[in-house]
C-alpha cells in the first residue's frame, strides 16, 4: 500500500485501553502456556496496528508541522500516549509475572522478558510528567522546523542553511554559520528555559517512580540490558584516548589541504579548496541512482529498495514548515518502513538515503518476527545497519558523485572518525545535566564548552556566542531522547568493523550484516554483536586495533 493510501483514524482510546485491560485480565485467568501464548499474539497484532496508526500521525504531521489536522493529531497523542504506555505496563507485568514463564520463555525468548522487566518501572504515577515532556519536546521541534534566517537577501530554515555552510569561500560560510547562529542566540533564553523545563521534568518523574535520579529511569526506558552508566564512562575513556587524537590530526590535515592556518569551527564543513563533493542530481537523480546500487548490492536489498519506491514510503526533500533531520519509521501493520529526511543538495543527501535505508532495510528484514518487541532493536544496534549501509553501498559512489567519489568517500570516513568524540561529548553533556538537575542554564553551557574542549581539544570556535557552551542547542536528540547519542558512536565502531571487513571481502561482510539485520531485535545490544560477528567497543580493545587501520584507509583514499 501507497503511504498516500494508507487511512487513518484518530483510535478510540477508551477502547484501546478497555482492550489493553481485558488482555491483561485474561492472561493473569489464563489456565494454560498455550492460551497465554496465543494471547500474547493476538495482542502483538493489536500493538502494530495501533503503533502503526500512531506513526502514520507523527510522519504526516512532521512532513508538515503547519498542517492544522495533524497539529491536533500530534497533540492528542501527546496527551494519550502516556496513558496507553502506562496500561500497556500492566501487560508487560501480567507476563512477566506469569505462572508459565518457562513455556513463554522457550516461545519467545529470554530477550523478551528482559525487555519486559524494563518496562515495568513505568506506572501512572509517570503520566502527568510524560504528557508535559512530550508537550515541551514537540515545541522544540516546531521553533526548529519553523525557524526563519536572513542571508544575503534571502530567507532560509536552519535546514536548508546546511549547503552555505560548506562554501569553499570562507568568508560566505563563516557569514553563513554566523547566520545561523544568530536564531539559536536570537532564542537562547527559549532554548534554556524550555531545557531547564524538561530536565526538571524527567527527574521529578523518575523521583515519583522511585529513582534518585534520571539517569538509572532513561537507561531502563532505553532497555539497555547489557550496559550501564559506569560502561558508557569507560568506554568515553578509550574513545579519548584512541580517537580524539586521531580526529585532532585529521583536522590538521584538513587545514593543510585548506591552506589555513587559523583552522576555526567554521571551516570543519569544508573539506577542499574547490568545494566538497555534491550529488550530480535532484532526489529523483537520487533515487533512481539508489535503486540501481540496492538492485546491484544484494537480492535482498534490491527488493527492499523497490518496494519503498513503488510505495511511496520516502518524504526526502527539505521544504518550509518540514520537521528538521532525518529518522527512519515503520508502519509494521503494512509491514512497510518509511523514510523521512531533508535533502539540500549536499552530500549529506546521499548519508541520508544510504543511513535511513539501512535502517529500514533492517525492518524490511525483520517483518518476519512475531512481536513487536523483536522488529527493531533497541538504538544502539539500530544505528549499526544505518551506519553500517553508509559504507557497504561505497563502491557505487561514482553512480551519484562522478570522479569525485573519491572525495566524498574521504569525506565521509573523516566525518564519520571525527564525529566520535563529538558524540561521546553530548553524552557526557546530558549525564552531568541529569546527575546534576539543579544546575543554573549558565552552569550547563559551561559544562559543556568544558567537555568539548576535552574531547575535541583543537576546537576554536572564534564566535563568542559559541563560546557560552550553546552548540548543542541545534542537537535535537538532547531535547528529545536523553542518552540516545553515545548509541550512534559506539555503532559506528561497529560499522567501521564492517568497512574494514568488506575492504578484505565485500560478499562475506555483506552476508554478515544481512545475517545481523534479519535478526532484528530479538537479542540483546551485546549478543547482536556477537551475531553480526563484531567485536564490542566496550569490552574489548577494538578501538586500540582499529584506529591506525581507520587512519591508513583514509589516508589512502586517492583524492
Amino acid at each position: 500500500m501507497k503511504f498516500k493510501d494508507m487511512p487513518y483514524e484518530r483510535p478510540n482510546i477508551d477502547k484501546v485501553i478497555g482492550y489493553i485491560k481485558a488482555t491483561k485480565e485474561n492472561l493473569e485467568n489464563s489456565s494454560s502456556a498455550e492460551e497465554q501464548i496465543n494471547l500474547i499474539k493476538d495482542f502483538a497484532d493489536f500493538r502494530k496496528d495501533f503503533d502503526t496508526t500512531t506513526s502514520i500521525a507523527h510522519v504526516r504531521h512532521t512532513m508538515n508541522t503547519l498542517d492544522e489536522f495533524y497539529a491536533k493529531e500530534n497533540e492528542f497523542f501527546d496527551e494519550n500516549l502516556p496513558i496507553v504506555e502506562t496500561n500497556l505496563v500492566e501487560v508487560s507485568k501480567a507476563i512477566y509475572n506469569s505462572k508459565f514463564k518457562k513455556e513463554l520463555e522457550e516461545e519467545f525468548g529470554t530477550h523478551y522478558f528482559k525487555l519486559l522487566e524494563c518496562n515495568l518501572v513505568l506506572n501512572e504515577n509517570a503520566i502527568p510528567f510524560m504528557q508535559k515532556e512530550n508537550e515541551l519536546v514537540t515545541k522544540y521541534s516546531k521553533i526548529i522546523a519553523n525557524s526563519q534566517i536572513d542571508f544575503r537577501g534571502k530567507t532560509y530554515t536552519l535546514t536548508q542553511m546546511a549547503p552555505l555552510l560548506q562554501n569553499p569561500d570562507r568568508e560566505y560560510r563563516k557569514e553563513a554559520y554566523k547566520a545561523s547562529n544568530a536564531f539559536f542566540k536570537a532564542n537562547l533564553e527559549e532554548f534554556d528555559a524550555l531545557y531547564d523545563e524538561l530536565v526538571k521534568t524527567r527527574t521529578d518523574m523518575a523521583k515519583a517512580l522511585g529513582y534518585e535520579n534520571y539517569v538509572d529511569l532513561q537507561y531502563k526506558l532505553l532497555q539497555r540490558t547489557d550496559y550501564d552508566s559506569k560502561d558508557v564512562a569507560n568506554y568515553r575513556e578509550k574513545v579519548l584516548k584512541t580517537i580524539t587524537p586521531l580526529a585532532v590530526e585529521l583536522r590538521k590535515e584538513q587545514a593543510n589541504r585548506l591552506g589555513i592556518s587559523d583552522f576555526k569551527y567554521f571551516d570543519i564543513a569544508c573539506d577542499y579548496k574547490d568545494g566538497n563533493s555534491n550529488p550530480r542530481g535532484d532526489y529523483k537523480f537520487i533515487v533512481e541512482n539508489a535503486q540501481k546500487m540496492y538492485q546491484e548490492l544484494s537480492k535482498e536489498t534490491g527488493e527492499f529498495f523497490d518496494f519503498m519506491v513503488e510505495n511511496e514510503l520516502m518524504d526526502l526533500v527539505a521544504k518550509p514548515g518540514k520537521r528538521s533531520g532525518g529518522y527512519c519509521t515503520s508502519f509494521d501493520k503494512y509491514k512497510s518502513p518509511f523514510i523521512f529526511s531533508n535533502f539540500n543538495g549536499t552530500r549529506g543527501d546521499i548519508d541520508v538515503i544510504t543511513h535511513e535505508a539501512g535502517h529500514a532495510f533492517q525492518n524490511f528484514m525483520s517483518q518476519h518476527q512475531i512481536l513487536p518487541e523483536y522488529i527493531w532493536p533497541t538504538y544502539e544496534a539500530c544505528e549499526i545497519h544505518s551506519m553500517s549501509m553508509e559504507f557497504l553501498t561505497w563502491p557505487w559512489m561514482e553512480l551519484f558523485f562522478g570522479d569525485e567519489a573519491n572525495k566524498f568517500k574521504y569525506s565521509a570516513l573523516k566525518s564519520a572518525i571525527t564525529f566520535i568524540p563529538y558524540g561521546v561529548t553530548i553524552d557526557h553533556f546530558q549525564h552531568f545535566v541529569y546527575e546534576n538537575p539543579n544546575a543554573t542554564p549558565e552552569e550547563r553551557r559551561n559544562k559543556y564548552h568544558e567537555l568539548e574542549l576535552m574531547y575535541e581539544p583543537d576546537k576554536d570556535y572564534d564566535d563568542d556566542f559559541l563560546e557560552m557552551g550553546t552548540y548543542w542547542f541545534k542537537q535535537g536528540h538532547v531535547f528529545s531522547t536523553p542518552f540516545y547519542y553515545i548509541d550512534y558512536t559506539l555503532a559506528q565502531v561497529c560499522a567501521f568493523q564492517y568497512l574494514l571487513k568488506s575492504l578484505e571481502n565485500k560478499e562475506k561482510a555483506l552476508d554478515e550484516y544481512i545475517t545481523l539485520c534479519k535478526a532484528g531485535g530479538a537479542e540483546s545490544f551485546f549478543k547482536l554483536m556477537d551475531i553480526g560477528k563484531l567485536k564490542n567497543p566496550m569490552t574489548t580493545s577494538v578501538l586500540e586495533e582499529i584506529a591506525p587501520k581507520l587512519k591508513e584507509v583514509v589516508s589512502g583514499i586517492e583524492i
